[in-house]
């Protein structure tokens, strides 16, 4: 039998029976001691194959400022694409922290 056969089956009584008497129970009398404690942990790392979803749009820059960009950009390694959006990134971050509730 596969899964999506064993999650279309019917509930019996006794399992809806079941469940109705969990869903009533005040959250304070409900088990919790084998949910081990949330500790505050660090050295959290991104999962390095995340990739945040982005959009292609097209934006007219000056020409000294995308001169300065590819330069910075083959110093530091990168396109000068991936450079002009770590710089706007950056500064949005600073915007917000600076002006809460945008």
């Amino acid at each position: 039998m596969s899964l999506d056969q064993i999650a279309a089956r019917p509930l019996t009584q006794r399992q809806r029976s079941q469940i109705d008497a969990l869903a009533s129970l005040p959250d304070d009398r409900i088990d919790t001691s084998d949910i081990p404690e949330l500790k505050a942990t660090t050295g959290w790392v991104r999962n390095p194959l995340y990739r945040p979803l982005t959009q292609s749009i097209t934006i007219r820059l000056n020409a000294p400022d995308i001169a300065v960009a590819k330069d910075l950009s083959k110093k530091r390694g990168l396109p000068y694409q991936t450079l002009i959006r770590q710089l706007l990134h950056d500064a949005l971050q600073r915007e917000v922290a600076r002006k809460p509730g945008l």
